[in-house]
């Protein structure tokens, strides 16, 4: 996803949603690693299942995330 500085309904981000996309988007960054080991990785899916979540409730993004594992 590409940053940018609206929601999906075109509102302004807050500096808020702002860092929660950035912490969504830093947990794909590692869930993409298949160098981690075990637990990391899926202590990382489970950060990333709930991040996809309270950004996609905030319409910051909309993605599916199967690629991950999630």
């Amino acid at each position: 996803m590409a940053n940018t500085d609206t929601d999906l309904l075109g509102s302004r981000l807050t500096e808020q949603e702002r860092e929660l996309l950035n912490v969504y988007e830093a947990l794909k960054k590692l869930a993409s690693q298949d160098d981690l080991p075990p637990c990391a990785a899926r202590n990382v899916r489970r950060a990333l299942m709930s991040m996809w979540q309270a950004t996609n409730d905030l319409d910051l993004q909309f993605e599916q995330l199967y690629e991950f594992g999630v």
